[in-house]
């Protein structure tokens, strides 16, 4: 028997509701997957990573070469061995040599033998007036330790940032004859960062005379007992560190006194007293600030949504640049693009303004209003950068000796950390020897010479 259409009606009516409650559940479960650490309380950790294939992989990060052990070369090996097999493993009948040799090195430390020079002061006197006097020694010998052993002291404070009792056991290991105090330790560092100080100088003139955008950010140290600033500067592979009480505009305007420069800071930084002619700000520094902002607890749902949509505008702008980076599209494309995401996004940030927000978004907002024009200075040259990442990479360093020594406890400890600190980075990211340097600047120092330039050489 057919069914009526009344029983057809109410069947489909039935499976229209089951359609509508299944669509929810689909659309709920759908809404926890595209939950991330970006638009929900998750850790990053529990992102999902994309799909893609191995081959997208290596051409997106061919920046990053692969390493692998290279034989050295034949001027530095000191011994040889030749081996040849005469029979063979298998049948053991005679075997005859190919011509194809296969190197092998093992490379070794010899037993190191410290070089000790020693000067025998003879005493004399004189058979009238009966004077005793005895040779007097040059200023360069009136030292315990030679200047690269000094410099190796120095590298391992600075570079591989250990303590004092740390480098005396270091160096009593190295040399076991050798015994050297606490303030052996603490005068080398003093000898040092007057050493250093010229040096110093001449990266932060080199740094202000370049025409690359110049990096600047800061961190928290502890000098004495009492907060102050570190403040780095960047330029290519250049690299100046400041130590100062205040963190005001006035201090950048002092350390940065040359006009149209091109700053690339976070918003925080106090550098709007500096006459430069382009003040750019971190995009990527952004991203952290609108994270935080919808993570917070007082945040409703809409707001948070309305971050969201903002988060994924700026997103798409690093997108585009890394599409410009590959060549899939042009530079006129790329700055078109760039332009319309950020009326896009301006026009969301004045509708939100206007339907009413909370206390804490709504000052987020308008504060970000006012840097349009600082956040969308890298759309004037591709080559522009659009973080400030420089800057920061370039703190690590400094932040994990902040965490191993607690700061500085003197003012030549204070000195020598920015001293050593602006070498080390500078030196290390050109490729050049830093132990060297060193060397060369307490050589220096103890002639009384003018110290090496660290310009010179670049």
């Amino acid at each position: 028997m057919k069914p009526t259409y009344e029983e057809l009606e109410a069947t489909i009516e039935k499976q229209n509701k089951i359609i509508e409650v299944l669509t929810s559940k689909i659309a709920d479960l759908e809404s926890q997957l595209r939950k991330n650490s970006k638009n929900s309380s998750k850790p990053p950790s529990s992102d999902q990573k994309s799909n893609s294939p191995q081959s997208q992989k290596q051409d997106s990060r061919s920046f990053h070469p692969g390493a692998s052990r290279q034989l050295l070369p034949e001027s530095v090996v000191t011994s040889q061995e030749d081996r040849v097999m005469n029979s063979c493993p298998r049948c053991r009948s005679s075997m005859i040599a190919t011509g194809e040799v296969v190197k092998w090195q093992q490379v070794e430390l010899p037993e190191i033998k410290p070089l000790v020079h020693q000067w025998n002061l003879h005493v004399c006197q004189c058979p009238n007036c009966h004077l005793v006097a005895t040779p007097e020694l040059q200023s360069t010998e009136r030292y315990l330790m030679g200047p690269r052993l000094e410099a190796l002291t120095n590298l391992c404070l600075g570079r591989f940032r250990m303590g004092h009792q740390v480098v005396r056991e270091f160096l009593c290991t190295l040399i076991p004859i050798f015994k050297a105090s606490q303030g052996l330790i603490s005068k080398i560092k003093k000898r040092a960062a007057q050493a250093l100080a010229s040096p110093h100088q001449q990266i932060m003139e080199k740094i202000l005379q370049l025409e690359a955008p110049l990096h600047a950010d800061a961190t928290g140290w502890r000098h004495k007992g009492i907060n102050e600033h570190a403040i780095v500067t960047r330029v290519a592979n250049w690299v100046a560190f400041h130590f100062v009480r205040h963190l005001n505009k006035a201090v950048f305007k002092n350390l940065l006194p040359r006009k149209r420069l091109h700053i690339v800071s976070d918003r925080g930084l106090p550098v709007s007293e500096v006459e430069a002619r382009i003040h750019q700000y971190c995009l990527a520094h952004l991203l952290r600030n609108l994270q935080g902002l919808a993570e917070h607890p007082a945040t409703t749902i809409e707001e948070t949504e309305l971050i969201g949509n903002i988060h994924d505008s700026i997103q798409q702008l690093f997108i585009d640049k890394h599409r410009l980076v590959l060549g899939e599209i042009s530079v006129s494309t790329w700055r078109q693009y760039g332009y319309r995401i950020w009326q896009h996004i301006e026009e969301l940030v004045e509708d939100a303004l206007e339907n009413g927000l909370s206390k804490k978004v709504a000052k987020a907002l308008r504060r970000m209003q006012k840097g349009w024009k600082h956040f969308k200075a890298y759309l004037q040259r591709p080559d522009y950068p659009m973080t400030n990442n420089l800057a920061e990479e370039s703190l690590r360093s400094l932040v994990i000796a902040r965490k191993l020594c607690f700061g500085s406890r003197s003012d030549y400890g204070r000195a020598w950390r920015a001293q050593i600190q602006s070498c080390i980075e500078t030196l290390h990211r050109q490729g050049r020897s830093l132990l060297d340097f060193i060397t060369d600047a307490l050589r220096a120092s103890r002639c009384g010479s003018t110290s090496p330039d660290i310009c010179a050489l670049n």
